[in-house]
């Protein structure tokens, strides 16, 4: 499938598509499960699974007026709901281990929603710096996209692209020690 027809496939009704259709949605639903396996992996203790996290990212990109220029766009667009919907996911960890027990709000669970609540906010600060940088991060980190993926969405060269991501992670890894 190419890309115009993928992308008209991701910007319509999906309750008429055909075999070849359904297929071709079933290998966009597919990458996404592992952009989100990945996460699971990067970002320790949200208490989402992977399977719930591709839904939620899912279920934003079909909600949303928004149209998608190609599947690098849709990608894009992936990784800022699965940042969204994991942050979403330790405020309400950060929020129970404040209300609760503290032998609940003990578990690895709870204490690990930290670690991404502070990334936000060093990803907010990085943003107030530089939007590209921030961009960057997000799009490599939560949608595990490829260098050449991101130089397209953002209209940048690729050696562009490396540069912001090797810029953006050294001054996240600085902020957050």
């Amino acid at each position: 499938m190419d890309q115009q027809d993928l992308t008209q496939l991701l910007n319509k009704n999906q309750s008429n598509l055909s075999a070849q259709q359904q297929q071709d949605i079933e290998k966009i639903y597919q990458r996404l499960k592992e952009i989100a396996r990945t996460q699971r992996f990067k970002v320790k203790g949200t208490g989402i699974n992977t399977t719930a996290l591709v839904n939620e990212a899912w279920l934003k990109s079909q909600n949303t007026d928004k149209t998608f220029n190609d599947r690098n766009h849709f990608f894009a667009y992936s990784s800022l709901a699965m940042r969204h919907i994991l942050l979403n996911e330790a405020k309400k960890n950060r929020l129970i281990t404040f209300v609760d027990d503290q032998d609940y709000a003990a578990q690895p669970v709870f204490k690990d929603s930290t670690y991404l609540l502070d990334l936000e906010t060093q990803l907010v600060k990085l943003k107030a710096f530089d939007v590209r940088l921030e961009q960057v991060f997000t799009y490599k980190f939560f949608g595990d996209m490829e260098f050449t993926d991101i130089a397209d969405v953002m209209g940048v060269s690729e050696r562009t692209v490396f540069r912001n991501w090797k810029k953006a992670r050294a001054m996240l890894a600085a902020a957050m020690q």
